[in-house]
């Protein structure tokens, strides 16, 4: 049968455009007004992405290449910058000639005189007196934060004498006491002449390695004048202690106990007294800077720059760029709108790039259009990408690198292939833009974006992952090659693009990859790959609906072919048609034995109750399956099959049956209904059809193909003219493919058997029973 004689369905198709004129000015600017400010705030946002204050004109040269434009002159005279090497090695230059800057302050050493003098005199004080105890010198030591060995302090109290003369309890002869004090006289001249030249000199506050200037310089500012001397002039703070014990030893002839308590003595009062200035030096590393000039050459007014198909050399991209540089700066002078424009021009660009998308969306899947939260992950799957380009930019990395790809895998895998092009077109058209006009890497892009968007179109495996980077891996290397032959280019520096290519063939999939299960589960979305999980016949949910229910289980499979089947025929995701098929009955699981494929012969349930307690339990398996598919945390693209595998279909049986035992009047329809909704989706519609006709399959014995072919297409007929497909994206053309394809299916299952004849026993020349195929 053919429905092209149901020329209308009652409600237009989704893929249908909706014409009403019948909207006013102001409900359209409420309905699509958000929409429209998002846009306008993107292509802000990707506007901003591109270099600000520079011109693109020439940035698309490459060295060795030859150019094929016309000649070009100089229209004014400009300067020709350095490049960014050459700028960075000057900087580095003028920063190495400053010399860092440091105070030397004189209230440092004052103070610590200050106190290297009180010490000194508190301890002669003590050590004068006869009645001085050991403890008592020990204390004022230990006060000030020295620390010195018991064994050295001691032979200061008892001036080198032996230990016997040591009474921790009482004092020391007068002989001692002038002894001492002419051993301490002698620590005490070293002390100071050591401290007196360590502050003469300097002490740094700051290690010489990090100080450590390209000239080896150091400023030091004292008493307002400034003098340059070299680093090593002054004692570092890290070797002032073996310095100060060096000159000790080397300079007094003392034993080694008095160095001992010199050295631990005079240290202790010598601190740094040359202090870095980090904010002055900091100014003066900016004020030179500052003053390294950005040009190193000329370009007079009227001067060729380059000539037609004239190879191009690094002079020339110098002198190109320079010029683009001071086009971009003569606008700058030009007060608001010399800057306004520009601006204006690439946003103009970036608008006119993002409405390809929407006037594509809008004619061929304005469902997508107004949904935010699918509309959102393509607005962040493009922004990732643009700033990705962005970064590259900042750190003159290849163009090779950037991602394109990325973007087309995410689309296409969360979508379909139209629309992971139709993205791929845009992001390729902005990346080529936010490079400068680049439009090599634009068309590099969309070849090897196409070849990724092919190889993931149906993933139907995990190692999706493999396939894609060697197909992107080779699609870079021939888009790059050809581009590099038509241009000229040197082939060394094609294999450099090369390797850029395989690079991003390896890293686009991988990252692809992770940002597809991240996206999953921000955005609630279903896609192929946890399709594939849930198809997995080992999954707890169908093991259980397996041994609860296994004729609900086989049915279910069964009708997973169907739906397979019929919505490749159509061109839907007929996996999700599939999985969607597994599960759409799992509500059955509750009480598998009142539904008839899990009956065995002479044992119904439905036979003891009433019709509408019967109708209540049909009706209750799809709330039931819902409330497992939500523990079962189900994707809620599965749980649309429970809910509309039955639309709103009438229970005729049980219905008719009611209408036999009451009176007419009693009995409502809508009771024996099921609640929807209708199925929303090709998936959903076509799981409609495959679960009642594979149902109405069981009823027929060996059946002839042209009865079976009756039975879909009078099931289909119904289903169609009831209302029940009214929801869906369906079209008549979809229905015929559709009926063919069940069809092909069920006479497959019911194919004709060859009747055996009975095996001839040799013996007794009896048949014997053969069981026939």
């Amino acid at each position: 049968m053919r429905f092209s004689k149901y020329f209308k369905l009652k409600n237009p198709s989704k893929r249908t455009i909706d014409r009403s004129n019948n909207i006013s000015r102001f409900e359209w600017i409420k309905k699509y007004g958000t929409d429209i400010t998002i846009t306008i705030v993107f292509a802000i946002f990707l506007t901003l992405l591109f270099p600000a204050g520079k011109s693109f004109q020439f940035t698309d040269l490459k060295e060795g290449r030859v150019y094929v434009g016309s000649e070009i002159i100089a229209p004014f005279t400009f300067p020709v910058n350095k490049n960014n090497e050459e700028y960075a090695a000057d900087i580095k230059e003028a920063k190495s000639q400053v010399a860092p800057v440091f105070t030397n302050n004189p209230e440092i050493e004052l103070a610590e005189k200050q106190k290297l003098n009180n010490f000194i005199g508190t301890i002669k004080s003590l050590l004068s007196s006869q009645d001085t105890y050991y403890s008592d010198v020990q204390n004022v030591v230990k006060n000030e934060g020295i620390i010195i060995s018991d064994d050295d302090l001691i032979n200061l109290f008892v001036a080198g004498e032996a230990k016997s003369a040591y009474q921790p309890n009482g004092g020391v002869t007068s002989e001692i006491v002038k002894k001492r004090l002419e051993i301490f006289s002698v620590i005490v001249h070293a002390i100071e002449e050591l401290v007196k030249e360590f502050y003469s000199t300097g002490i740094l506050d700051q290690p010489r390695d990090k100080v450590d200037p390209g000239s080896k310089k150091v400023s030091v500012r004292k008493n307002n004048h400034e003098l340059l001397e070299d680093l090593n002039y002054y004692f570092d703070p890290q070797d002032v202690n073996d310095k100060f014990l060096e000159k000790l030893r080397n300079n007094y002839k003392i034993d080694d106990w008095k160095i001992k308590i010199a050295y631990q003595f005079g240290v202790h009062f010598i601190v740094p007294n040359i202090i870095f200035d980090d904010q002055e030096t900091l100014n003066r590393v900016e004020d030179a800077i500052a003053n390294v000039p950005l040009a190193k050459d000329q370009v007079l007014a009227g001067e060729r720059i380059i000539d037609s198909h004239e190879r191009i050399t690094k002079y020339h991209i110098e002198r190109l760029n320079s010029l683009a540089v001071a086009k971009a700066e003569q606008g700058d002078t030009q007060g608001f709108w010399g800057w306004f424009l520009p601006y204006l021009g690439k946003f103009l660009y970036v608008l006119f790039i993002l409405s390809i998308f929407i006037i594509f969306l809008w004619r061929s899947n304005r469902a997508l259009l107004e949904n935010r939260k699918q509309l959102l992950l393509i607005v962040l799957t493009i922004a990732i990408v643009a700033i990705i380009t962005f970064l590259l930019n900042q750190f003159s990395l290849s163009s090779f690198l950037i991602p394109v790809t990325l973007g087309a895998i995410i689309i296409t895998i969360f979508f379909d292939s139209f629309i992971g092009i139709l993205v791929t077109l845009v992001i390729s058209l902005l990346v080529g833009a936010i490079r400068g006009n680049e439009y090599a890497i634009t068309f590099i892009s969309l070849f090897a974006s196409s070849v990724a968007i092919l190889t993931v179109s149906r993933v139907r495996t995990r190692n999706w992952v493999l396939r894609a980077i060697a197909a992107i891996a080779v699609a870079y290397t021939l888009a790059i090659m050809v581009n590099g032959l038509v241009n000229y280019q040197p082939f060394r520096e094609i294999l450099g693009d090369v390797g850029y290519g395989l690079i991003n063939g390896f890293l686009a999939p991988i990252f692809a990859y992770g940002l597809v299960i991240i996206f999953e589960f921000v955005f609630e979305m279903t896609t192929d790959m946890t399709l594939l999980e849930l198809s997995d016949l080992n999954q707890p949910l169908l093991r259980q609906l397996a041994l609860q229910a296994p004729g609900t289980y086989h049915h279910s499979i069964l009708v997973g072919n169907l739906a397979e089947a019929a919505t490749e025929a159509v061109g839907g995701n007929a996996l999700l048609a599939r999985v969607g098929s597994y599960y759409h009955d799992i509500g059955k699981m509750e009480k598998p034995g009142y539904f008839v494929e899990n009956q065995t012969k002479g044992r119904n349930p439905q036979e003891k109750l009433t019709p509408s307690m019967s109708s209540m339990i049909l009706l209750n398996h799809v709330r039931k399956g819902v409330d497992m598919a939500k523990q079962n945390s189900l994707p809620n693209e599965i749980i649309a099959f429970i809910n509309q595998h039955h639309g709103t279909g009438l229970i005729k049986y049980f219905y008719q049956k009611a209408l036999e035992q009451s009176s007419e009047d009693s009995v409502s329809e809508n009771n024996f209904r099921y609640p929807g909704p209708r199925p929303q989706t090709i998936e959903t519609a076509i799981v409609m059809l495959a679960d009642g006709i594979e149902a109405a399959s069981r009823t027929m014995k060996n059946p002839p193909p042209n009865r079976i072919k009756g039975m879909v297409e009078q099931f289909i007929d119904e289903r169609f003219k009831s209302g029940e497909l009214d929801e869906s994206p369906l079209t008549l053309k979809d229905l015929s493919k559709i009926s063919e394809a069940f069809q092909k299916i069920l006479i497959g299952i019911f194919h004709g058997r060859i009747e055996y004849p009975d095996p001839v026993d040799k013996n007794n020349k009896k048949g014997v029973t053969f069981n026939k195929e």
